[in-house]
């Protein structure tokens, strides 16, 4: 029988509001399954109106997302962004820029909908994220 090596979760990624609805052993899949990058700080990683290539879990660090020009939201440890463009196959809603050096974990179109298929609680909390952006 083949044994899985266990994957470290981050402390940060531990203490946030994602682990309280997500398991341990999603939370493994979905830092396997993505990759992990350094954001340096001042960076645009989203445009608004560009076209969605990569949806984004915050690991630990600051991003700030704005819509027009007027920042809305401030997303830390434990957040995810990219996700409405990808479920929806639409253009970005929002640009996302670093406010420091972050660390995230990066999935593409494919990689996306493999931990959406294989996390079903990870699945529910993106949609639930989709859902609660879109009626603000």
């Amino acid at each position: 029988m083949l044994l899985r090596r266990r994957i470290d979760i981050p402390t940060t990624l531990l203490e946030s509001a994602i682990a309280s609805t997500v398991p341990t052993a999603e939370l493994e899949t979905v830092l396997r399954l993505g990759t992990r990058v350094t954001v340096p700080g001042g960076t645009t990683i989203m445009d608004e109106a560009g076209f969605g290539r990569e949806f984004l879990v915050v690991l630990d660090g600051a991003l700030a997302v704005s819509r027009e020009g007027d920042e809305v939201a401030t997303l830390g440890a434990g957040d995810i962004v990219g996700e409405i463009a990808l479920l929806e196959n639409s253009r970005r809603t929002a640009t996302v820029s670093a406010l420091s050096d972050a660390d995230v974990l990066a999935f593409n179109r494919r990689e996306f909908a493999t931990v959406l298929d294989e996390c079903p609680a990870f699945a529910a909390f993106v949609t639930a994220t989709a859902e609660s952006r879109q009626a603000a």
